[in-house]
C-alpha cells in the first residue's frame, strides 16, 4: 500500500506503509503530517492512520482501532499549521481597507472638484481634477492588481502579509492559487453577498462561522481553504 504525504503544506512524496513507519520511528515523519491512500475519503494525519502502540511493536495496523494521536485542537489547522484567530483576520481585513484611504483621497477631492455649484449647472470638470481622478484610479487598480498577485503566489493580501496569515489549502495546508483565493474565495462569494435580501444573510452567517473549531468561514468551505498563521514557506 502506498501512502501520499504532505508535511508543511508540501507534498513529500509517495512511500510505502513500511517506509511511513520507518520515517515515523526516525522522527522523519511527524505524526501531525498528513496522508492519503486509494480508499481514503480524505487526507488524514499519520498519528490518526498509524496507531503509536503498533508502531514500536511494529505491528500491522488495525483499521478499525479508534484513533489514538493527532487529534486536531481548535487552535490547530490540519498539517501541523496554526489557525489565525478571528482577531487576526478582522486587523488583516481592516487593514486592507485603510490602506486604500490615501490612494481614494485624489479621487474624492478630483470628483468634489468637478460638483456643479447649483443644481441646474454643468458639471466643471478642470484639468486638475481629471489629473487628481486619473492618478487616483490608477493607484487603485494597481493596488487591486498587486493584492490580486499575492493571492494567488502567496495566498496573503497585504493586510494578510503584515499580520503575518496565510490562505491555504483544506486539509493540506498547500498554496491554494488563484482560482481558490480570487475566483472563489472573492468573485462567487462577492456575487452571493449581492443577491437581493438572501445576500445580507448569507454575509452574517458567512461572518458567524469563522466561530467554528476549524474557524473556516463559509466562503473557505465554498474554496476548500483555511487561514493559518505564518508566512507561506521559502518566501
Amino acid at each position: 500500500m502506498k501512502y501520499h504525504i504532505a508535511r508543511n503544506g508540501q507534498q513529500a512524496g509517495t512511500f510505502s506503509e513500511e517506509e511511513v513507519r520507518a520515517r515515523l520511528q526516525r522522527n522523519e515523519f511527524s505524526p501531525a503530517d498528513l496522508c492519503w491512500t486509494e480508499g481514503m475519503a480524505d487526507w488524514q494525519q499519520l498519528g490518526q492512520r498509524f496507531e503509536p502502540s503498533a508502531l514500536a511493536a511494529g505491528q500491522p495496523l488495525n483499521p478499525y482501532a479508534p484513533p489514538q494521536a493527532g487529534i486536531i485542537s481548535s487552535r490547530q489547522a490540519a498539517g501541523g499549521l496554526e489557525l489565525a484567530t478571528p482577531v487576526d483576520r478582522l486587523v488583516a481585513r481592516i487593514l486592507d481597507g485603510v490602506i486604500t484611504i490615501p490612494f481614494a483621497v485624489p479621487l474624492m477631492i478630483g470628483v468634489g472638484m468637478m460638483a456643479p455649484r447649483s443644481d441646474d449647472a454643468p458639471l466643471n470638470p478642470s484639468p486638475l481634477s481629471l489629473a487628481l481622478i486619473g492618478v487616483s484610479s490608477l493607484l487603485l487598480v494597481g493596488l487591486l492588481v498587486y493584492n490580486l498577485v499575492l493571492l494567488a503566489k502567496r495566498g496573503q493580501t497585504l493586510g494578510k502579509k503584515w499580520m503575518s496569515v496565510r490562505i491555504v489549502t483544506h486539509p493540506d495546508g498547500a498554496n491554494p492559487g488563484g482560482v481558490k483565493t480570487i475566483l472563489l474565495r472573492g468573485f462567487v462569494n462577492g456575487l452571493i453577498g449581492m443577491v437581493p435580501f438572501l445576500g445580507f444573510f448569507y454575509s452574517i452567517t458567512d461572518i458567524c462561522f469563522i466561530f467554528r473549531e476549524d474557524r473556516r468561514c463559509v466562503h473557505d468551505l465554498i474554496a476548500g481553504t483555511q487561514v493559518v498563521k505564518g508566512q507561506p514557506p521559502g518566501m
